[in-house]
């Protein structure tokens, strides 16, 4: 059958339009479907309340909408969260939170959070002040709340702690820095034994110098207080020259070395059992002076008084150190011993006991 032109020019802009009907409405199903056939009427009202462009539903976007745990998809075609909270219909609580915020803009897939909320008086950053967390983990109630936290800082609460269980929180910074410095490097100091020079006589053969080291250190601040640091490296940029003295031993029976490491020459030496002894305050010795640590009784006929000693017990776990004689006693003259040490207090002279020594006489 053959139609008139007129009526041609009637049906073709109809089917036209059927066409493009059919095509908005099966793309509208085929979204919902795929998406979830549940919330079809959520989609195209949040779709076409928020303005679509041009009609399509290619233009809208798929939100996930998660309230207090329970998620549900969205097709929305705006641009800000709190567009979409107002055609889904969520209203939003005095004791709610939104993250993110209500102008923040929307991109596909991406996941809106409305939680129940708490007050929390929040310490950090230099300030105090009232804000409003959502309940669940605190770390996680943070990062919404966009509060930085780094691994390091320090809060006042336990880190898996629920906001419904904090009222105050305070967050103490914690950073790190590093910084470079030049330090000194003490010289070291060595004896060195010569017959070159009379026993006792001293003489500086090399003169130290300090040397010089670049310190690398990791500086930790709390709250822009520095707490601590740690050294990360040290390079030795100039050698320390150890300090050289010769000790003399000419005339002298041997050297020994003290117990800061010096090589000393004497002139003889007494071995023989060592004892320790005690007075009152203020006791006077043989000599007419008193009775002091570091003033040690011998037999003056042996070793004359003034003479400077060193005692040191025969295996080195002992060590009196440098003395000199002032005192006698029935022990030394007898001989049972060779020296008697003087200490401040009886339990010293205990731990002293009898023990066999070595009295070097230096002068």
């Amino acid at each position: 059958m053959s139609l008139s032109n007129d009526k041609k020019r009637l049906i073709q802009p109809f089917c036209a339009f059927s066409v493009m009907a059919l095509m908005v409405c099966s793309s509208l199903v085929s979204v919902a479907a795929a998406i979830g056939a549940g919330n079809t009427f959520e989609y195209a009202r949040a779709y076409s309340e928020a303005g679509a462009e041009d009609g399509r539903v290619a233009h809208a976007k798929t939100i996930v909408l998660d309230i207090n745990g329970v998620r549900k998809n969205v097709l929305f075609a705006g641009k800000t969260v709190g567009e979409l909270l107002r055609v889904t219909r969520t209203k939003i609580g005095a004791n709610q939170i939104v993250s993110p915020g209500l102008t923040a803009g929307v991109t596909p897939f991406m996941t809106v959070t409305v939680r129940d909320a708490k007050t929390v008086v929040l310490t950090a950053d230099g300030k105090t002040e009232k804000i409003k967390l959502a309940c669940g983990k605190l770390t996680e109630s943070l990062r919404m709340a966009g509060i930085p936290l780094s691994s390091e800082d320090i809060l006042s609460v336990p880190r898996d702690s629920r906001v419904e269980d904090v009222d105050r929180l305070t967050i103490r910074r914690v950073s790190y820095r590093q910084t470079v410095t030049n330090e000194t490097v003490p010289f070291g100091k060595k004896t060195e034994s010569t017959k070159q020079l009379a026993a006792g006589v001293t003489k500086i053969k090399t003169a130290g110098k300090n040397g010089q080291k670049t310190v690398t250190k990791r500086v930790k601040t709390i709250d822009g207080v520095q707490s601590g640091a740690a050294a990360v490296s040290e390079v030795i940029t100039k050698q320390p020259v150890d300090e050289v003295t010769l000790v003399g031993t000419k005339g002298a029976a041997g050297t020994f070395t003290d117990e800061a490491g010096k090589t000393v020459a004497y002139k003889e030496v007494f071995t023989g059992s060592g004892t320790a002894y005690t007075a009152e305050p203020g006791a006077l010795t043989a000599t007419g002076v008193a009775a002091y640590r570091g003033g040690v009784a011998v037999d003056p006929d042996r070793i004359p008084y003034g003479s400077k000693l060193y005692v040191v017990s025969a295996d080195g776990s002992v060590i009196y150190g440098y003395c000199t004689a002032v005192d006698t006693g029935g022990a030394l003259e007898d001989g049972s011993a060779v020296v008697d040490c003087f200490y401040d207090t009886y339990d010293e002279c205990i731990q002293f006991g009898r023990r066999d020594v070595n009295v070097y006489v230096i002068a």
